[in-house]
């Protein structure tokens, strides 16, 4: 690939770029894995391409280093996977790449891997949670959330199965289309002629300064009318970015409206379980009252019985006391009747 000391044979300016693609990813997902085999296969068609193999702590500040490796990147792709949203490293990133590409009219290729676009854009699912759980950045998350609401706007490419090595030929190819290598004629590096244009006519006011002395009106005219249409272009991206950020604002009232009925119903199935856990309860509550009732009430016939038993019990004895005392008085009575049966014998006897 051509380095930043390669100079064109027509003796233009040295391009500013120092790599040919720059890889933004989170490394938990794809360092590995699918962005270390992006990164051998642009290798393999000799593009520069920075990798950042290293890992940073929560919390800790995006290096000057990575920062300065973006804007003097000519292509950047954004490999936006689960935890992308949840690395403020990243995010900065980021905001960056997309300020190099207004700026530097730096290229963007959003690559979305296993991720719903949508949840890029409108920040809601894995998205959604991992912005909501950087709090320690709250003064960041504006411009966060404004970013990956404008990546995912670009056109990109949406990978969800298959195989991955097919789909990184098609990135691949589509870097290699935008950076104009032409395997008859540059086998090197990618085609920078384009870019110094636009860098010596708009972005170096000085040089075009010294140059108006020189070209003729023919010139002049063509770079009013390119200024003018970027003027035009500054005007709609002005329009585009309030109207992403006023998405963004709705997007942010839907998360809260989202987590604030999440709350609810989990509060809701809370005092469900509750409330039939006590329904429950004040059912077999009134099982064991029916039950207590029927037995109370058993006892106060088994009472009653015994009662009455017991009663019936004392009538018999006496009966028989009585029975008894009958018996002892009818022989007394049959005694008696022959006793004076026999005296009146005997009476008879005597007066004979």
């Amino acid at each position: 690939m051509a380095s930043q000391g390669d100079a064109s044979s027509s003796g233009s300016v040295t391009p500013p770029y120092r790599h040919d693609v720059f890889l933004s990813f989170r490394g938990k997902d794809t360092r590995s894995g699918f962005t270390y085999h992006l990164y051998k296969a642009l290798e393999r068609e000799k593009i520069k391409t920075f990798f950042d193999d290293r890992t940073l702590k929560r919390g800790e500040n995006i290096s000057t280093a990575l920062l300065q490796a973006i804007e003097v990147s000519r292509i950047s792709v954004v490999i936006c996977s689960e935890n992308y949203g949840s690395s403020g490293w990243c995010l900065d990133e980021l905001v960056r790449i997309l300020e190099c590409q207004k700026s530097k009219q730096q290229v963007v290729i959003p690559v979305f891997y296993k991720v719903d676009p949508a949840h890029v854009r409108h920040q809601i699912g894995s998205f959604g949670e991992a912005l909501a759980g950087l709090k320690y950045n709250e003064d960041k998350v504006p411009k966060w959330r404004a970013a990956l609401t404008q990546v995912a706007n670009l056109s990109g490419w949406t990978y969800v199965n298959g195989y991955e090595s097919d789909f990184i030929e098609k990135i691949v190819k589509e870097i290699l289309d935008v950076g104009g290598v032409r395997n008859e004629t540059d086998l090197n590096g990618l085609n920078y002629q384009e870019n110094n244009k636009y860098w010596e006519d708009v972005y170096n006011p000085t040089l075009r300064h010294h140059q108006m002395n020189t070209v003729d009106s023919d010139v002049y005219n063509k770079t009013y009318l390119k200024l003018q249409k970027e003027m035009e272009e500054a005007d709609v991206y002005n329009k585009t970015y309030n109207k992403l950020q006023k998405e963004i604002e709705e997007a942010d009232v839907y998360n809260k409206t989202y987590n604030k009925l999440k709350k609810e119903i989990e509060e809701a199935d809370v005092y469900n379980k509750t409330y039939n856990k006590l329904q429950k309860e004040m059912e077999e509550a009134d099982v064991y009252n029916k039950t207590y009732n029927k037995l109370q009430r058993e006892m106060e016939e088994a009472d009653v019985y015994n009662k009455t038993l017991f009663r019936l019990q004392k009538e018999t004895e006496e009966a028989d006391v009585y029975n008894k005392t009958l018996l002892r008085l009818q022989k007394e009575a049959q005694d008696a009747d022959v006793y004076n049966k026999t005296l009146l014998r005997l009476q008879k006897e005597i007066n004979q």
